[in-house]
């Protein structure tokens, strides 16, 4: 078992681990560890021997995590991310943006011109070069995982249940339609009778993410045999012509105006959605954090009190 106190040694010890762990193999880490396959080898046998007990499989077979190697993945990396929040503490101190910045957003966010984050992200790059940044795109449960993990510090998305432990914040709003592509019933249907008549045998494609019964009532009762994890993937399904589905307006607009897809009902069914900032409760941000959330609420028009 390690001591109470790391060493030096025991963390590079770990740090070798996840980086094996992350390339899958020993000869894959190789290049990020910089160092041969059987040195590599020989320090996770020593830190096997200092915790007394097996963390992976090596052989013919491949590489593989034991249930202990998992477990010990997952502390290394609580572990670094405090070392990490450590140090830019300590920077944030004396004033001087450092360190690291992980932020998520949700996939197709891009495509919205009045999304926030796109000019805070400007705007922090310019004050905040020595900061790295680090993006992901993400579907909404993935985002709060992540953020409730403390693999990022905040996250942007659409969240409509809320999860304990963590802070939601509105940043503003997207409108969302429903859409079907040419070659389906409804891309030419013209009337509200005829929408009517058409809907109830219209196969919708669901949001994996989101419970749409809740969130889009006229999807109650649809038949469905198809879902999707990002927008992208509603977006493939719509655009076969076979299915109708949930798409933010900016992300299907270019669509919209090339005839290859429509609003059903003329946006009869079209909904709004909050963008929501979210971040873990009860950690007090750093000031890169801090530094960032500001610029977000500044940019979304935002003058809400940080809380913890």
């Amino acid at each position: 078992m390690l001591p109470p106190a790391l060493s030096k040694a025991d963390l590079h010890l770990l740090y070798v681990f996840c980086a094996v762990v992350e390339a899958r193999g020993f000869s894959a880490a190789q290049i990020t560890l910089n160092v041969s396959a059987s040195t590599i080898s020989r320090q996770i046998a020593d830190l096997e021997t200092r915790l007394g007990m097996r963390l992976c499989q090596r052989g013919r077979k491949g590489f593989r995590l034991t249930d202990k190697g998992e477990i010990v993945y997952a502390a290394s990396h609580k572990l670094f991310a405090a070392l990490d929040q450590f140090g830019e503490t300590v920077d944030g101190t004396r004033g001087k943006l450092v360190g690291r910045l992980p932020v998520a957003a949700i996939d197709n966010w891009v495509f919205n011109n009045e999304a926030p984050i796109m000019s805070a992200l400007a705007e922090f790059t310019r004050i905040a070069p020595e900061v790295e940044i680090e993006m992901h795109s993400l579907a909404p449960d993935d985002i709060e995982m992540a953020v409730q993990d403390g693999q990022i510090a905040l996250g942007v998305g659409v969240f409509h249940k809320h999860k304990p432990g963590l802070i939601y914040e509105t940043l503003g709003y997207e409108r969302i339609g429903l859409y079907c592509s040419r070659g389906h019933p409804l891309f030419t249907a013209d009337t509200p009778a005829r929408v009517e008549e058409l809907l109830p045998q219209a196969n919708f494609c669901k949001r994996a993410y989101l419970n749409e019964d809740l969130v889009a009532p006229v999807s109650r009762g649809l038949p469905s045999n198809a879902s999707a994890h990002q927008i992208e993937g509603i977006a493939m399904l719509v655009l076969t012509g076979r299915y109708i589905g949930y798409l933010p307006e900016s992300f299907a607009d270019i669509w919209v105006r090339e005839g290859r897809v429509r609003s059903v009902g003329d946006g009869m069914f079209d909904l709004k959605s909050e963008i929501k900032l979210v971040r873990k409760r009860g950690e007090e941000p750093n000031l890169v954090v801090k530094t960032f959330i500001q610029l977000v609420r500044d940019a979304a028009g935002q003058t809400a009190p940080l809380r913890s």
